[in-house]
């Protein structure tokens, strides 16, 4: 997928506020359904989750397939942030903006009866579907809440400084690999061939717990695209569903790669500058910057640089031998 941005768009790019539910929601209901290497992390999670789901996340999953943009109404861009205040504006969709929104749906002749109408505009089964959002919520995400919103503060807290330093196009270039800057053209691997513009709204970059790549909820009206994508990953989900730590590197995976450069790996769960990490680890950035050009050889982390600004973040395959 291909997102256009104009120069209005570019001035109105900003970072979510916070862990947003409903983008994790919705997020979390794609991965629920795939079965690539990617999403073996939430296997775990995913076992305990369907073993208690009701009938009526049948809607939500179809709502919310893998390799597809999510319906924009799901997602809104409220005034007040949280739950409530999102699943508020949900119930409050006019009939001309959700069929706008579910134009492309796939056709599902197995919905129960009060959602059949949703893609042709009847509003009359928002009400189930907000009450199937909330219910499906308190079993898969509450449980564990605490921890997925820290590691999103831990994402957001690095790509504001970021911002600061280096502007929106060093945001931008941080997201890579799975999502590439290129003036006026950001290009998003999620599986999906087409384009979409932003029209001026601009773009909000929503770090998201539950993701494995990164997700699209385009354009509505005057709301923004919004860009869902994979957290810097501190723990592993599991059943409950997260670790509040991650466990110290073990001793075969310094043996593998030497202790100092094994820490290194494990810190930079969170991206870190050289002069952070140098810090965190004792030792000089001289140093460091050695350690990391060997871990950046071995496709572990990447480093961007924008002007002054340096951040070194792990690798889909440096996450994966950390987790391993």
């Amino acid at each position: 997928m291909r997102i256009e941005l104009t120069l209005q768009d570019l001035t109105r790019v900003r970072l979510a506020p916070e862990a947003d539910p409903l983008a994790e929601l919705v997020s979390s209901l794609q991965i629920l359904q795939r079965r690539d290497a990617g999403s073996a992390l939430f296997n775990r999670w995913r076992h305990r989750v369907r073993l208690g789901l009701p009938e009526s996340a049948s809607v939500l999953l179809w709502l919310c397939r893998p390799y597809a943009p999510i319906p924009a109404f799901l997602v809104p861009d409220a005034d007040e942030s949280g739950l409530e205040a999102g699943l508020a504006e949900i119930a409050r969709t006019d009939s001309v903006y959700l069929k706008a929104a579910l134009r492309d749906a796939a056709v599902n002749r197995e919905l129960p009866a009060w959602a059949a109408g949703l893609p042709d505009g009847d509003t009359a089964g928002l009400s189930r579907l907000v009450q199937a959002m909330q219910d499906y919520f308190e079993l898969s995400l509450a449980p564990g809440w605490e921890p997925a919103r820290a590691q999103v503060d831990a994402d957001r807290g690095m790509r504001a400084q970021l911002l600061l330093h280096g502007g929106v196009g060093a945001v931008l270039t941080s997201l890579r690999p799975r999502v590439r800057w290129s003036s006026p053209v950001l290009e998003i691997a999620d599986g999906i061939i087409g384009s979409c513009a932003a029209g001026g709204a601009g773009l909000v970059i929503s770090p998201t717990y539950f993701a494995v790549c990164p997700v699209i909820v385009p354009a509505a009206g005057e709301a923004p695209v919004r860009l869902l994508y994979p957290s810097v990953r501190q723990a592993a989900p599991s059943t409950g569903y997260g670790r509040d730590v991650r466990r110290s590197p073990d001793s075969a995976l310094a043996d593998l790669l030497g202790p100092t450069r094994a820490a290194a790996l494990a810190v930079l769960a969170v991206g870190r500058s050289t002069s952070e990490l140098a810090a965190r680890l004792g030792v000089t950035p001289s140093a460091i910057s050695k350690h990391t050009t060997v871990l950046r050889r071995a496709g572990l982390i990447t480093t961007e640089r924008d002007r002054n600004a340096v951040l070194h973040s792990l690798t889909p395959l440096g996450s994966a031998l950390l987790e391993a």
